[in-house]
């Protein structure tokens, strides 16, 4: 069910092009601060745990039927200190919140069932999001991509990301992502990053290993992504990029330079 309802919600996401793994030559990418890069990384992972438990949520609240028709996807936007996801129906070209769950401190409040147009901020918001979807390039690492949006904190504009998700097999995705600038009203995209040169899906570790840790050669960049923050976030394991000459662990949201550790 809960797969239905996924599908149903992103189907925007199913419409892009055809399933390809291309690696292009390196292209770099924006560089940012350290402490950017661990912000907007934590960031990244409250909004996909508030997407995942909200969902729970309205599967439990639907009670095993189907959900409607004509969803068209959800948007999260800032509620005080917590999150509400907005689940997406399209009224004859209107798009409407159908059903709202506030999410507190990762967990989800109860679903309200609710019936009402989108601000102009949360139209720019979802639109932005569709913007990136139809930008995507060449590399796909799957067939469906989770998307996150969020404010971005150096101009009015916005902040989209195309991850690739998790496999069945459970491995971890470390490349394969996507992250664009896109304009305040949501319709055009200024800037396009792929985050890695290709895909790269990493084994996880055996429950049993004591101190694993993943590394990861990044060759776009010159330090850690902000999907690295989440990663490792995600899946509470450290790791360690190399990029460049330098080498850097990320554990969480903590991201430092190990250079000197390693090469010792």
């Amino acid at each position: 069910m809960r797969n239905v309802l996924l599908a149903a919600a992103s189907a925007a996401c199913l419409a892009t092009p055809a399933f390809a793994q291309r690696a292009p030559d390196p292209v770099p990418i924006e560089e940012w601060p350290l402490e950017k890069v661990s912000a907007i990384g934590e960031a990244i992972y409250d909004q996909d745990v508030a997407a995942w438990v909200s969902t729970d949520a309205l599967m439990a609240h639907l009670a095993g039927a189907q959900p409607p028709a004509d969803m068209a996807g959800w948007i999260v936007v800032k509620d005080g200190a917590d999150q509400r996801v907005r689940y997406l129906r399209d009224d004859a070209g209107v798009l409407k919140a159908a059903f709202d769950v506030v999410v507190r401190n990762g967990r989800a409040g109860p679903v309200k069932v609710v019936d009402e147009a989108l601000s102009e901020s949360e139209q720019a918001q979802f639109r932005a999001r569709q913007t990136a979807i139809q930008n995507i390039g060449p590399l796909r690492c799957s067939r469906q991509l989770n998307a996150v949006v969020l404010d971005d904190p150096d101009s009015d504009g916005w902040l989209v990301w195309l991850l690739t998700p998790t496999p069945d097999s459970g491995a971890i995705p470390i490349g394969g992502h996507y992250r664009f600038r896109i304009s305040a009203d949501g319709g055009s995209v200024l800037r396009r990053d792929q985050l890695s040169n290709g895909c790269f899906f990493a084994d996880r570790p055996p429950a049993e290993m004591r101190d694993a840790l993943l590394f990861y050669t990044q060759i776009v960049s010159k330090g850690p992504v902000e999907t690295h923050v989440f990663l490792s976030l995600q899946n509470r394991l450290p790791l360690v990029i190399g990029a460049g000459d330098r080498f850097f662990s990320v554990e969480g949201d903590r991201i430092e330079d190990v250079t000197d550790m390693v090469q010792k």
